[in-house]
């Protein structure tokens, strides 16, 4: 848990992932480094923290949510397994 949060009780966490999940689904199109980015940062946890939850290692996610480096699918899948989330293809918005 990163230390400059307070800890969320059950029912504030489980509001928090449900608000984060709504989010997602209604900016598919978001960029992957983005939305890693905001599933960690919702969940309050470290570079480290996640990155050792989801099985890569830190020096990677912080790469990935820099956008230095672009994640291999099957990273990306373990980085988005947290939150239930798999990757996939979203058309493109038609731009006016």
């Amino acid at each position: 848990m990163d230390r400059r949060f307070n800890p969320l009780n059950p029912a504030e966490e489980l509001q928090a992932r449900r608000r984060l999940s709504e989010e997602l689904v209604a900016d598919p199109a978001l960029p992957v480094p983005a939305v890693i980015r905001k599933i960690r940062t919702t969940l309050r946890l470290t570079i480290a923290e996640y990155a050792r939850l989801c099985g890569v290692s830190a020096r990677t996610l912080q790469d990935i949510e820099r956008e230095v480096s672009s994640p291999t699918l099957v990273t990306a899948d373990k980085l988005l397994k947290p939150m239930g989330l798999t990757v996939g293809a979203v058309q493109r918005k038609k731009k006016a």
